[in-house]
């Protein structure tokens, strides 16, 4: 019941945090290592459980855009069969999104599971605290330099509005924004948020910055899913179950929380995340550096 019970907290968390610019995966190893949680973290089902929670998200977000993606898979086949972009009015937008998803994809393949074992198995997690710091430095200084570029005479939403679509993006720009994304690997560095940073610097509006997010991350997140929830198999019955049980909850924050965001950025800024970042960085690296030097000093060297 205690293990169900930390699941469900990590799912609410990580069904919130995923597309909330805060990154889930930083929050997922700083809380449970705050509040003493060593059992659920060093066991071997530990991974597997977390990515399980990503896939609830990813399939939370594919429901969100079902609509998006219908358009996008049609696309994809008439710019096939006519061997061109013009040939539907999304055919650019289906080649940003698969551009944009190869360097994200491939340095997933090769960085993930390194990244995340490195990170999941240190008993202070100082470092993500500090990634997260960093995090919320990438969100106050990418709005502040929008904020810049703004024509000032203007409301919020004709402020949005001088700004591209999506479709307005060239292949080289969907390419830049999909290797920032990688760094997401990092855990306390967001993966919406710094996706949502590098759409706004190559001119998205914040809104379409947003969408573009969401929409690179959906293959990404139920791709790993996919590879990684098979683990599951090799478990007890009980872990499985709380782990399916965790996805479900998972996906449905994941979903309030697109629905919030998406109307949200529409006139809405990065600042309170970055300030967020900042402010809970700051306070988990004061808390858990002092704990992780003194298990340094205390080494048999």
């Amino acid at each position: 019941m205690e293990q169900l019970i930390q699941i469900l907290f990590l799912a609410l968390l990580q069904g919130v945090t995923e597309l909330f610019p805060v990154s889930s995966l930083g929050h997922t190893v700083i809380l449970p290592a705050l509040f003493g949680w060593g059992n659920l973290i060093t066991a071997e089902s530990f991974l597997p459980i977390v990515v399980t929670l990503h896939l609830g998200t990813g399939v939370a977000l594919l429901a969100f855009f079902w609509r998006d993606w219908l358009t996008l898979l049609r696309a994809l086949f008439k710019t096939i069969a006519g061997r061109s972009l013009e040939a539907d009015p999304q055919g650019k937008t289906i080649w940003l999104v698969i551009v944009g998803t190869i360097p994200v994809g491939i340095l997933g393949l090769l960085l993930e599971k390194p990244l995340q074992q490195i990170f999941f198995s240190a008993p202070w997690p100082f470092l993500p605290a500090a990634f997260l710091c960093l995090n919320g430095m990438i969100l106050y200084i990418g709005e502040r330099l929008r904020q810049r570029a703004e024509p000032a005479a203007l409301d919020r939403r004709k402020q949005e509005a001088t700004f591209k679509r999506l479709e307005q993006l060239s292949f080289g720009q969907a390419v830049v924004v999909g290797l920032v994304q990688a760094t997401a690997l990092l855990p306390g560095i967001s993966r919406s948020g710094i996706t949502m940073v590098a759409g706004l610097r190559v001119g998205l509006s914040h809104e379409d910055a947003a969408r573009f997010a969401f929409l690179l991350a959906t293959p990404v997140i139920l791709a790993a899913g996919l590879l990684e929830t098979p683990k599951l198999l090799h478990y007890d019955r009980t872990t499985q179950v709380e782990a399916l049980v965790g996805g479900v909850v998972a996906g449905i924050a994941a979903y309030l929380s697109t629905r919030f965001l998406v109307r949200y950025f529409q006139v809405g800024r990065l600042t309170p995340f970055a300030f967020y970042c900042l402010a809970a960085g700051f306070i988990s690296f004061c808390f858990f550096a002092p704990l992780s030097l003194y298990n340094v000093s205390h080494l048999p060297w």
